[in-house]
């Protein structure tokens, strides 16, 4: 007795929403941050009085919904249209945990291009990272001097939050 197998899927391809090209991306957390500085970012989110929003799809769903299988080239399909239609996110956790490592290991990409091209196309939105401690984005206890390095090197590479 196994389960029927005759459904096919809904979609079989993606759906990524068209953007027209004359189409400018609205400015977003990201703006604030480099314009006042984490202070003055602080000090923004105090005075919101709605609900602050993370999209957590790029690493959380990614991560558990989907085995940390997904290639860059697939994330960058939905970045581009994520800037453009949520400008008003307050960020996207898009790297950590087991993405980094995946990246680098099972994917054989660099997560530091990745991290690069997300960049590119979600210039106006603030970009988290899930960091695990010690662990960082790995599965080692790594010694404090390695932990910070890496924070020091991910923030300068993009990471916002």
């Amino acid at each position: 007795p196994g389960i029927e197998k005759t459904k096919k899927p809904v979609e079989s391809e993606p759906r990524i929403p068209s953007i027209p090209v004359d189409h400018k991306i609205q400015p977003g957390t990201k703006q604030i941050l480099d314009e006042r500085g984490a202070d003055g970012l602080a000090d923004w989110v105090r005075s919101r009085q709605k609900v602050l929003v993370t999209d957590t799809t790029f690493r959380d769903a990614h991560q558990s919904l989907l085995a940390t299988r997904v290639r860059s080239r697939d994330l960058l399909q939905a970045a581009g249209p994520t800037a453009h239609l949520l400008p008003e996110l307050f960020s996207v956790e898009m790297w950590g945990g087991a993405t980094f490592d995946v990246a680098y290991r099972f994917l054989k990409e660099d997560p530091w291009d990745r991290l690069a091209k997300m960049r590119e196309k979600m210039p106006n939105l603030l970009f988290q990272m899930l960091f695990r401690g010690s662990n960082a984005v790995g599965y080692t206890n790594y010694p404090d001097n390695v932990i910070k390095a890496f924070i020091e090197e991910a923030a300068d590479a993009g990471i916002d939050v």
